[in-house]
């Protein structure tokens, strides 16, 4: 119940955000939801010259459908966008024609379609019944996943069930005359017929990697295939008898590799051993490592359906969108779901993304971050182009860590990505009890940082503390400003982890004292009545005037006024105060945090999809029962939002990220292990949520925790005692014990003592 993502009717209009919507994934490979027939008049060859631009108000080309093959780390240059990861040839291609006409869901006569992405198993099918123009009618069954127990490996079949006798014609192959932001990225194609029913292609990349595709169909109800090969695809092709109420089978299985693969394993022999399978035991196998993962990770939603459907569709998405034992890549900010964001790596990592590991998997957890310092020498190089010594890591950052952000305002200014690394280290090394990650494998990045950050203070004439001049804080709408109140802080934090542990990568006592002094005077700006300031300027601009100027709500407000106006008014994409706030609530006060919330929600835009995940854990601690609530609809449905382009251009995986993060530290109110050093929980459940259960992983040690109206339940699944906190109740529950309290009303306080 609630696993299925269902598509009851194809429409041209909707087909590239279901196409976003069910991409499938094996961490290795990504393959968008695109159909494998395609469309007639689709072209995926198309040039054009995709410009650096404010991505928030960009138009996309009005195309049908986008295909989208992503290997991790195959990364080329882009004309205009710096290194951008490549769509790579499409190998799914399946068409099937009948009596001269081809299946074509937009000119066919197609009734009874239904589309399905089963959640549970990774798992896409497509039923339909097509009536071809002759009068014949076909019953068609498309099924296809990506191997998650050999992640090199993709598997299709197609099932045919004429209700008449008929001579149908059905082809396969891969198809390289695809474009990535309109750039032909390949610099050689080479297909070649291995056998009767196998064909490969080679491609080398203008990135100088080299991917490999071998295809291998098949079918009892085929006697030969024949051979056909254009300049940039290659394709079998055969006809075949159908005959009433006897089902054709076409399985198509393909194996992808590269030069860049840590394993020696080839297409050849990859296919090889799958062929020695049948398609249900790789299904089944298939289905036993996606069991494993749900079991660390599902959240469980009673009462509300729809809420349950979106949260498992976040967390599907971040399960699918890891790359399992590879640190040279973390997830791009459209899961491999998509070009829109050129498949770089933003702050979303650490933000975003880094959480749901570390409290489900850990080891997940631990290539994110080692990500970060195997790209220490990207982020040196980044600070030396700027004219600094120690490490700038990028806003943008390529498989090498160095910043292809074509954006110069970004590039330049949005620098607190530096800050948000350490808070990502630190983060990791409390969550998993690992404090020895910061004064071993980290300690040089946490240093280095530092070391860029002395210098970019400033001190300026007439000021007895230090500022950090022209940034862009979260909010990307006040570009150039100073001393931007979340930038500071998470310096101050960045500063103070370098002084306590810079001894261990070399740091004098002398140079860690900088660090700590600067950390000590670094200001949080504030008005005199104690409202924190986003930035010192931020009431010097000018009023947004949103109701004069944002005449249609369904668009973003950067869609509809310029560059220019966004740059000098008080309009904010997407929470920065409140977002500080939420990273470090000990250190503000109820008070401080409602008036922030109460001055800054007016203002706020939420043109970015990180922002209303934020609003709705603020909302939780601030007891905003329905804002909440509204926050977390938001959140939850962005890219369930079909008819408003939902995942079209990829997968809005911080928002996946944020929307676990709502559930598990809004209303399940989890404190993270920056917060409190015990499991610590302080429920506020939405009046229509029945029950909410999940996994966590809390310092090493695993644990269940059980939420309703009426108690809130905590199990240590773990064979030590684990401390825990309900509310201000602590206990500590033994090996497979369970720690109950009960709560007297839909506040849920607790009862007393």
């Amino acid at each position: 119940m609630n696993w299925v993502l269902t598509e009851t009717a194809f429409d041209p209009k909707t087909a590239k955000a279901y196409e976003g919507l069910f991409t499938q994934g094996s961490g290795y490979l990504h393959v968008r939801g695109s159909l494998e027939e395609h469309l007639t008049d689709c072209p995926q060859n198309i040039d054009r010259l995709r410009k650096p631009t404010n991505v928030t108000a960009e138009r996309f080309p009005e195309t049908k459908a986008k295909w989208g093959t992503y290997v991790p780390g195959i990364y080329g240059p882009h004309p205009f966008l710096n290194w951008e990861l490549i769509n790579l040839p499409w190998f799914l291609d399946i068409a099937l024609f009948a009596d001269g006409e081809k299946l074509d869901m937009e000119l066919s006569n197609v009734r009874d379609y239904k589309r399905e992405l089963n959640l549970r198993t990774a798992t896409l099918k497509r039923e339909l019944t097509w009536c071809t123009k002759t009068g014949k009618t076909l019953n068609v069954l498309f099924e296809r996943f990506a191997s998650a127990a050999r992640p090199h490996l993709f598997v299709q079949r197609l099932n045919i069930f004429p209700q008449q006798d008929l001579v149908a014609e059905v082809s396969a192959g891969i198809d390289a005359d695809v474009r990535t932001n309109g750039h032909d990225h390949f610099q050689s194609i080479d297909f070649s017929r291995i056998d009767d029913n196998n064909l490969s292609c080679a491609v080398l990349t203008d990135g100088n990697d080299t991917v490999w595709m071998q295809t291998r169909l098949l079918s009892r109800n085929v006697g030969s295939w024949e051979w056909k090969q254009h300049e940039k695809k290659a394709e079998f092709r055969a006809q075949i008898q159908l005959s009433s109420g006897r089902p054709f089978v076409l399985e198509k299985r393909t194996a992808v590799c590269t030069s860049r693969d840590l394993d020696a394993a080839s297409c050849k022999e990859i296919l090889e051993t799958a062929c020695k399978s049948t398609y249900e035991d790789l299904h089944a196998e298939h289905c036993a490592v996606w069991e494993e993962r749900w079991n660390r990770s599902d959240v469980v939603i009673e009462g509300d359906d729809e809420s349950q459907l979106a949260m498992r569709c976040a967390i599907y998405h971040l399960l699918r969108a890891h790359v399992p034992n590879d640190p040279r890549v973390a997830i791009d900010a459209k899961g491999y779901a998509g070009e829109a964001y050129f498949g770089r790596f933003f702050w979303d990592t650490e933000m975003y993304l880094l959480p749901f590991y570390l409290y489900t998997d850990p080891e997940k957890a631990r290539t994110l971050v080692d990500f970060r310092i195997r790209t220490l020498p990207g982020a040196r190089d980044t600070a030396a182009s700027y004219g600094y010594s120690g490490a700038k890591y990028p806003w943008e950052a390529d498989r090498d860590g160095h910043d292809s952000c074509p954006n110069w305002q970004y590039a330049d200014h949005e620098v607190h990505v530096t800050a948000d690394v350490v808070y990502g280290f630190a983060h990791y090394a409390t969550a998993t009890g690992d404090r020895s990650f910061l004064t071993n494998e980290a300690a040089e990045a946490i240093v280095e940082t530092a070391r860029y950050w002395l210098q970019r203070l400033d001190w300026r004439k007439g000021d007895n503390y230090p500022s950090i001049l022209g940034v862009m804080g979260p909010d990307e709408y006040s570009p150039i400003t100073n001393n931007n109140s979340y930038t500071n802080k998470m310096v101050k934090f960045a500063l103070n982890l370098a002084a306590d542990i810079g001894s261990h990568a070399g740091a004098s006592s002398e140079e860690c004292g900088e660090f700590r002094r600067a950390a000590e005077l670094l200001p949080i700006p504030r008005r005199e009545d104690g409202l924190v300031l986003q930035c010192e300027e931020f009431e010097k601009l000018a009023e947004p005037r949103f109701e004069e100027l944002w005449k249609d709500r369904s668009l973003p407000f950067a869609a509809q006024v310029s560059q220019e106006r966004l740059y000098r008014s008080k309009c904010l994409k997407q929470a920065d105060v409140l977002m500080m706030m939420m990273l470090f609530p000990k250190d503000f006060t109820e008070k401080e945090i409602r008036t922030a919330w109460e001055y800054y929600l007016p203002y706020t835009t939420h043109d970015s999809s990180l922002s209303a995940g934020v609003h709705a854990i603020v909302a939780c601690r601030l007891g905003l029962r329905k804002q909440a609530w509204d926050f977390w609809k938001r959140t939850s449905s962005l890219d369930l939002d079909i008819t408003h382009g939902g995942a079209a251009e990829g997968i809005h995986i911080a928002n996946s990220g944020a929307s676990w993060q709502v559930a598990v530290f809004g209303f399940a109110g989890l404190a993270t292990a920056l917060e409190s050093d015990i499991l610590t929980i302080r429920p506020n459940l939405p009046d229509s949520w029945k029950r909410l259960t999940f996994p966590i992983v809390w310092k090493g040690q695993q644990g269940r925790v059980e939420i309703t109206h009426e108690h809130c339940s905590v199990t240590n699944c773990s064979n030590q005692p684990l401390e825990i906190a309900i509310w201000d109740k602590k206990a500590v529950a033994g090996p497979g014990e369970t720690v109950t309290v009960y709560l007297q009303n839909q506040d849920n306080q607790p009862e007393p003592g």
